[in-house]
């Protein structure tokens, strides 16, 4: 099922607290009964500094699950992530960690935090797949706060509580708009040689894949050298370049041109059916 990612509308901030309740009570079969109070609501979340995003499963869908990030200084803090329990195990929950990643990186924000149960498998062990580590925790009145809120709610008894921390990239800022611009830029500077051949094709940027990986970009058809069986009226393949992972590894537009450029270059190369091997011997690479 593919998650689209959104910022939280006011239609969406009345199904948080219910999506929060409903993903806890997954715990039980690992807890028993929990009592940690009743979940905050979406409208008392927006009093916190940073930002509330939504995952659902068509563009105008219900939300499905939500991500809470509080601002404080350099730091963004995830909060809360919770999806549903019957829409869980598709993709929702790393979907919504990526697209945060993103956003409190286009924010400033030069790392992220979280708190979190050490042991339990969609706790720790999912945040360390995602590239967080396991910190001291740290000593500044913030997190000292966030602490102190789990002591008094004793968190603890359930099992390991830790601090876990991944860096955010300081990669260029550039509108989709922008973006876009410079890729049928970069598109028109490749070789005629390069370009002539491509039958049946469309480009398309967007932001970072539905399921969250971490992708330049992406070929979805069938390669030239496949097409025996090919028939008339088959709809388009599409090479899709993906704006944020482009910024997140570039510095200046000098860097980010050579990025879209390679990646426009192997995705082609795909449709070629044509091996790295293949595209230096070609001059492509």
């Amino acid at each position: 099922m593919p998650s689209h990612v959104r910022p939280a509308n006011d239609t969406d901030l009345d199904l948080l607290a219910g999506i929060e309740a409903a993903a806890d009570t997954v715990f039980g079969p690992l807890f028993g009964t929990v009592d940690w109070g009743s979940a905050p609501s979406g409208r008392e979340r927006l009093n916190d500094p940073g930002f509330i995003l939504v995952v659902a499963e068509s563009d105008a869908g219900p939300a499905v699950g939500f991500a809470h990030v509080i601002e404080h200084e350099a730091t963004a803090h995830l909060e809360q992530l919770s999806v549903r329990p019957e829409h869980a195990g598709q993709g929702h929950g790393r979907a919504l960690l990526a697209a945060s990643l993103d956003e409190a990186a286009d924010r400033g924000a030069t790392r992220m935090t979280l708190r979190t149960y050490a042991d339990v498998p969609w706790n720790g062990p999912f945040y360390a797949s995602a590239g967080f580590r396991e910190k001291p925790d740290p000593d500044d009145d913030f997190h000292r706060s966030l602490l102190a809120a789990e002591i008094r709610l004793d968190l603890s008894r359930h099992g390991r509580r830790v601090h876990m921390e991944r860096e955010l990239p300081r990669g260029m800022q550039m509108d989709a708009e922008a973006f876009e611009a410079l890729v049928v830029d970069e598109l028109d500077r490749l070789p005629d040689e390069m370009v002539a051949g491509l039958e049946n094709v469309v480009f398309v940027v967007e932001d970072r894949p539905e399921n969250g990986e971490d992708l330049f970009g992406l070929y979805e058809g069938l390669a030239l050298t496949e097409r025996g069986q090919y028939g008339m009226g088959e709809l388009p393949d599409r090479i899709i370049i993906y704006r944020h992972a482009h910024l997140a590894a570039s510095e200046s537009e000098e860097e980010l041109r050579g990025e879209v450029h390679t990646t426009l270059v192997h995705e082609i190369a795909h449709f070629f059916g044509l091996d790295d091997d293949q595209l230096h011997e070609l001059g492509w690479a």
